[in-house]
């Protein structure tokens, strides 16, 4: 029964996770840590740490960790199928609309207008998950000039990665909890 509610959750996730997986986080939280309750959000905001350093998309990274996390290899299995399997829906579908309407309305309009609700889901994502992980003074520091840094200097990603769990790794010998 897990693995269909698995799969349930995170097909509900793809189905409307639109903008990619930033826009989808806010989602996952809410089907995952609030509705039902599989993990706790400081577990949640560890699983969405690790889906972000490793290589493909942060939705389906995020649901084979956390499908893993809660019922093994078939969690995983059933989590990921479930997040992707919306987006082939929506590819084709999405395709045929087009395809029909393309000939009375400038489409380019349409998806302008798409890009501002995505925007909107990734900036709830934000700040959903980032109040959440400002623990302490030195975590909102270290968030803002991280912040400031990709801003000013555009370094890689990587780089803001390794350097900010570097400065977590100093910190906790200096001043353990």
């Amino acid at each position: 029964m897990i693995l269909i509610n698995l799969f349930w959750a995170f097909f509900k996730i793809g189905l409307l996770a639109f903008g990619g997986g930033y826009g989808a986080l806010s989602l996952i939280q809410d089907q995952i840590v609030n509705i039902n309750k599989w993990i706790e959000l400081d577990e949640f905001l560890t699983l969405i740490s690790i889906s972000q350093m490793t290589p493909g998309p942060i939705a389906i990274n995020s649901a084979t960790f956390i499908g893993y996390q809660i019922a093994g290899i078939p969690g995983s299995i059933f989590s990921t199928v479930g997040v992707v399997l919306p987006s082939v829906f929506w590819i084709f579908l999405i395709l045929k609309i087009l395809k029909v309407v393309s000939k009375w309305i400038d489409t380019v309009e349409v998806f302008n207008a798409l890009r501002l609700g995505i925007i909107a889901l990734i900036l709830s994502a934000t700040f959903r998950i980032g109040i959440e992980s400002i623990t302490s003074i030195f975590a909102l520091i270290l968030g803002i000039a991280a912040f400031y840094i990709l801003y000013k200097f555009k370094p890689s990603v990587i780089w803001i990665v390794l350097g900010t769990g570097l400065m977590g790794v100093i910190m906790s010998l200096f001043l353990p909890l």
